[in-house]
């Protein structure tokens, strides 16, 4: 369906929802807020131990995503717990010990934060790969990244666009008001749902 307008996006992200057609609802959301769902997926795949290993990295294959990557980053994790460790034993015997290992351990948090940014980057349909995502962690653990219930039983008030950017309200069926942003991206009207207006 064309995004033509910020109403039509809404309609089309509502209407995904309300069939549970993950894909189709993440493809109604901007690039940036689906790198931030997928770094959240990502990191709640790599903290779940082997099982849920197993499945990221199938999932990555799946999606075009080197699951090289994964297993680099998993090891990376378990570097900082180790790091996590020495730097809290260092600071109980020799507190230059504990500086040298405060550093290293925010350079290891640096590279894995990035690492995971790297990864959820390189998905050759982002949407996709957040949709899989989506999809797994509520197999796996009953929950996702987005409440079930975004954008159901609501209607769009007040757009007001300007460019390639729109703001709207949100309507809910209690009668609760939300702002709302939108963006325009490759001629296609999508939600920023973390925006601040």
């Amino acid at each position: 369906m064309a995004r033509g307008t910020p109403e039509e996006a809404f309609a089309e992200a509502s209407a995904a929802m309300a069939r549970g057609d993950w894909p189709a609802f993440f493809a109604c959301i901007d690039r940036k807020s689906l790198l931030r769902i997928a770094e959240n997926g990502i990191n709640r795949f790599l903290a779940g131990g082997p099982a849920a290993s197993a499945t990221f990295a199938a999932l990555c294959d799946a999606q075009g995503v080197a699951a090289g990557r994964a297993t680099a980053l998993q090891a990376l994790g378990a570097r900082i717990v180790a790091s996590g460790q020495a730097m809290r034993a260092g600071a109980r015997t020799d507190p230059a010990a504990m500086v040298q290992n405060s550093l290293q351990h925010q350079k290891l948090v640096t590279e894995y934060r990035d690492g995971v940014k790297a990864l959820a980057g390189e998905a050759p349909n982002l949407a996709a790969f957040v949709a899989a995502l989506e999809t797994a962690l509520r197999a796996e653990s009953g929950g996702g990244s987005v409440s079930s219930r975004l954008f159901l039983d609501e209607t769009l008030g007040e757009v007001v666009v300007t460019g390639n950017k729109a703001r709207a309200t949100r309507r809910m069926a209690s009668g609760a008001t939300e702002d709302v942003s939108f963006a325009r991206e490759k001629g296609q009207w999508v939600i920023k749902p973390f925006a601040r207006i």
